[in-house]
């Protein structure tokens, strides 16, 4: 395996996390975004970006793509709420990763930490709820962004390791 970096863009945590437990896996160096102009990418020949997955956008992404990174290998992972068997999960991440050929798309499930939120971010799932009341065919849905929950799994970045671990 050759030199790599992992950078995290972290609202709540879980993405922070997850990158923590790979780099401790990896035994290589985890960074948060908004450290990445510290680094010199070109040093690196495996990038892995850890994000955030909001209203269908990976934090972090679109810098990610608009780096010069060409010959590197790279992957992103992104963190959402939703448990990885949702149905219209691998449409989402086909989309969110499909523009990037050139990246490796992974899914890990974090959790909501309403408490570790901004208002802009509260207010939005407040509106999100509100919606949703009115849908009785989302009242899982409901139920799932109503509270607070950590569904981080470890175990699930076995599968990121593995990809790093190839190069």
């Amino acid at each position: 395996m050759g030199k790599t970096i992992i950078i995290y863009s972290s609202k709540t945590g879980f993405s922070r996390r997850y990158a923590q437990w790979l780099a401790e896996d990896l035994g290589e160096r985890a960074v948060s975004f908004q450290d990445r102009n510290t680094l010199r990418l070109q040093d690196f020949d495996t990038i892995i970006l850890f994000g955030g997955l909001y209203a269908g956008q990976m934090s972090g992404l679109k810098w990610f793509k608009k780096q010069p990174l060409a010959g590197k290998r790279l992957a992103a992972v992104a963190v959402g709420c939703a448990p990885p068997e949702t149905p219209s999960l691998p449409e989402s991440m086909a989309q969110l990763f499909g523009s990037a050929p050139g990246i490796k798309g992974f899914y890990c499930q974090g959790g909501l930490a309403y408490e570790h939120m901004g208002a802009v971010d509260r207010a939005m799932m407040a509106a999100l709820r509100g919606f949703l009341k009115h849908q009785p065919e989302k009242k899982e849905m409901l139920e799932g962004i109503s509270h607070s929950f950590d569904a981080a799994d470890r175990g699930s970045l076995a599968p990121v390791a593995a990809w790093a671990r190839e190069g």
